[in-house]
Parts: structure tokens; C-alpha cells; sequence
């Protein structure tokens, strides 16, 4: 009996072990929360009526991983300053409230239509943290408003080392409007990824930014420590400054010390100076299956550039350049390092070609003198320059065939699935084709 007895206690207290274990990892396994964030409002933040009443609102001590924070459209005042960190697979989201969307949208206990509307911010963002997402979930969902003071201004900006952020959907408004220039009074950056740590840059590793639409700040996007960046389907446009202020150095990227950096299906147009400006030992960039057209007029507007040390290798694969009037790449006291070379661009009105230490394989208007497989001095192949409609009217001579990730085009094609790779941005023809990005554009605003 005592050994019955002393085996039923063992089993009692192997159960209730088992018990208090599932209980602490079901502690640990809560479900994710949603908050809510709608302007004037006064409350908690645990429902659209009792909403966080502005940006800087958001308590972030009681956002955890998985979280989402939907946002009603409006006009704040303040500006999101991230506190917590998500984790992988469940960043902490936060997003602009829309209709159709279950989490955030009409199913939501108190929803109304009016939420369902862009979201204007006269703050800034600010990523302090890892594992976040911020998605406007429609195009300039997430409107920032620049300002324009004496010292340097960001509209999107990091203030420590972060991993694994994607900014989705965001316009980013600079003090220069409509595509004209104008005075600014500082160094004012649309998106500013940097954080200096006292001795070198830290780490900025993984971010994506998708379907952004970055005009008007002096430079429109600051990069420096990153690695594995990915920037693609947005727009960059009006880089530029008027006046005779020494604040500013228009740029579209000024960059340094970064890694691995993707530059895909973007659109750039009217900007003054440097396009991509590499300096302080850059590394590996892909820039690929862009349209770069109609650059300021009367300015001195480059593509890539190497301001010092060896930059790159810079890999600048099927873009289609429009009226680049002055230089595609130049150097500025550095040197482009091994491996640098253009494959499959076309250069419309745009010179011979880029001016890389290895070229071919390019289509212009222009002699293309020294490409062994150029196509120089080439009929118009798009199917409505004067309307900026860049994809192409029928096919290319074949050009280069490349590896993944560059033999898709920005509208999801797969190149050479016919047998002809076509030059620039485009791939002509329907095959393996989704819908377009919804914000890529082609047309200056």
C-alpha cells in the first residue's frame, strides 16, 4: 500500500507540474491586441471609442509583439516615436484604418466610414526599434509634412539601431512642392537612416521600403549603416533647392557605409544634383528595373556618383534613362570598385551610355562606340515618350540574360521567357504579368 500510495502522489504532482507549465507557456503565448488611434479622441487606445486622441498618444509600455495599432484618417499633430520592440514574424504594426481591412476596418465595434481616410501627419517618425511596421495600406496613405526650419529636419528618421523595419506606403512631403524649387532653410531629408553611435555608424540591417512616395526635402533619402536594404515600387522626386543658402546639397541618396542595398522599380525625376552619391566606402548596390527621367533643368544632374575611396561594386542593370541632359555616372575623387559595370539600360536622349568602366549590352539613340552587343542609334521603342509611358512598343533586341533576382521587371514579368531579354526597365509583352504597382508612376508632378 504504501507503494500504490507513493505512486498516486508521484503522479499528482508530475500532473499538477505538467498543469503549471501549460499554464506558463499559455501565459506566454496571449494573443496579440489591437489598439486604436483616431484624432481628438481622448481614451485608452482599446477601441475606436475610446481611441488614443494623437500619435504621440500611443502608449508603447503596453504594445507588445504581434500587436497592430490602426490608425483613423485625420490630421495629428504629434509625432510616432516607436518604444517597443516586435519580434520576428510578429512586428507591431502600425496602420492607416481602411475599410476592408478585418483588423482595422468596418468589422471593428464602433467603425465609421469617415476613418477610412489618409492620415496626415505635421509630426515626424522616428524608429528607435526592431520588428516594426508602419503602412499607410494605400497610396500616400501616410502623408508626413515636412517643415522647413533653420537646422536639419527628417521627416522619417532613426534614432538608434534597428532590424527588420518595412515603411509601406508612405508620402513624405518636403518643403519643395509641385515640382518647383525653393529655398530651404537647413539640410531638410525625407528619409533619414542613420545612427551614429560615437565611433562608427551602427547597424541598420533589413529594412524594406516599399511604395513610398519621397519629394520635395533637399535630399530624399539619408543612408548610412545599412545592410540589406531593399527600396523599390516608389517614387523619388524634386530634390532640389533655389536660392544661395549653403544648408543644403540636393541629393536624391547621399549614402556612405551601407552594404547590399537593392534599388528596384523605382521612379525618379526632377532632381538638381547627385542621384545615388556614394561615399565613405559604400558597398555592393543593385539598382535595377528603374525609370530616372527628366532630371531640373539647368543643374548638374547625375545618376551615380563616387565621391571617395572605392565605391561598390555598383550593378546598374536594365534602367531606362529619359533626357538625362549632363551625366549619368561621374566620378568626384573616388573610384568605382571591381566588378562595377551596366548591363541592359536604355539611354534616351540621355548620351551614349552611363560612363561605368564596363558597359554593354545598353540601347540608345545615340553611337554606343565600344559596346561590343549595344544597340546604338536605335528607333524610339516606347510606347509613348512624349506621355512618359516608358514600357515598350514591341521588343529590344535581345540583351543580356542575367540571374535572379534581376530577370523580373517592375510590373512582375520575367524576362527571356520568350527568348528575348529585353533593355530597360520593361519587359515587352504580357507573360507571367500581375497588375502594376499602384503607385509607380510615370509622370512628373
Amino acid at each position: 500500500m504504501k507503494y500504490k500510495l507513493s505512486s498516486v502522489v508521484n503522479r499528482n504532482i508530475i500532473r499538477a507540474s505538467l498543469i503549471t507549465a501549460a499554464l506558463v507557456l499559455w501565459a506566454g503565448q496571449t494573443e496579440a491586441a489591437t489598439h486604436f488611434v483616431r484624432s481628438g479622441a481622448s481614451g485608452d487606445g482599446s477601441s475606436w471609442a475610446s481611441a488614443w486622441g494623437d500619435l504621440s498618444s500611443i502608449q508603447w509600455s503596453s504594445l507588445s509583439a504581434g500587436d497592430t495599432v490602426c490608425i483613423a484618417g485625420g490630421t495629428y499633430s504629434g509625432s510616432i516615436t516607436t518604444g517597443a520592440n516586435g519580434a520576428s514574424g510578429t512586428p507591431i504594426v502600425l496602420r492607416r484604418a481602411a475599410a476592408s481591412d478585418g483588423t482595422c476596418g468596418s468589422s471593428t465595434s464602433g467603425w465609421n466610414s469617415v476613418y477610412d481616410g489618409q492620415v496626415v501627419m505635421r509630426g515626424t517618425i522616428n524608429i528607435q526599434n526592431s520588428y516594426i511596421t508602419i503602412d499607410g495600406m494605400k497610396p500616400n496613405g501616410i502623408s508626413v509634412i515636412m517643415q522647413n526650419p533653420s537646422d536639419s529636419y527628417a521627416g522619417v528618421s532613426t534614432g538608434a539601431p534597428s532590424s527588420n523595419v518595412t515603411l509601406r506606403y508612405i508620402e513624405i512631403a518636403g518643403p519643395c512642392a509641385n515640382g518647383q524649387g525653393c529655398a530651404q532653410n537647413g539640410d531638410q531629408r525625407g528619409i533619414q537612416m542613420e545612427s551614429w553611435n560615437g565611433s562608427n555608424w551602427a547597424a541598420l540591417s533589413d529594412w524594406l521600403i516599399q511604395y513610398a512616395n519621397v519629394h520635395g526635402a533637399c535630399n530624399n533619402m539619408v543612408i548610412y549603416g545599412a545592410q540589406n536594404l531593399v527600396v523599390e515600387h516608389s517614387r523619388f522626386a524634386d530634390s532640389n533647392t533655389t536660392g544661395s543658402t549653403s544648408y543644403c546639397h540636393p541629393n536624391v541618396v547621399n549614402t556612405g557605409s551601407s552594404n547590399n542595398v537593392t534599388w528596384r522599380y523605382n521612379e525618379v525625376t526632377n532632381w538638381q544634383v547627385e542621384g545615388i552619391m556614394l561615399l565613405g566606402g559604400s558597398g555592393t548596390w543593385n539598382v535595377y528595373g528603374n525609370v530616372w527621367h527628366d532630371p531640373m533643368s539647368g543643374s548638374y544632374p547625375r545618376v551615380v556618383e563616387t565621391q571617395d575611396g572605392s565605391e561598390g561594386p555598383v550593378y546598374l542593370y536594365n534602367n531606362t534613362f529619359s533626357n538625362l541632359y549632363f551625366v549619368c555616372a561621374n566620378i568626384a575623387g573616388g573610384t568605382w570598385a571591381s566588378g562595377t559595370r551596366g548591363r541592359n539600360n536604355i539611354y534616351w536622349k540621355s548620351g551614349g551610355a552611363c560612363g561605368l568602366p564596363d558597359e554593354d549590352n545598353d540601347y540608345s539613340d545615340q553611337s554606343l562606340s565600344g559596346e561590343v552587343h549595344g544597340q546604338g542609334s536605335a528607333p524610339n521603342p516606347f510606347v509613348d515618350l512624349s506621355g512618359q509611358d516608358y514600357q515598350l512598343a514591341s521588343h529590344t533586341q535581345s540583351g543580356l540574360a542575367l540571374p535572379s533576382p534581376f530577370n523580373i521587371d517592375p510590373d512582375g514579368k520575367t524576362r527571356g521567357l520568350d527568348g528575348i531579354w529585353d533593355r530597360g526597365a520593361y519587359q515587352y509583352g504580357s507573360s507571367s504579368a500581375p497588375a502594376a504597382p499602384a503607385n509607380l508612376t510615370t509622370s512628373v508632378h
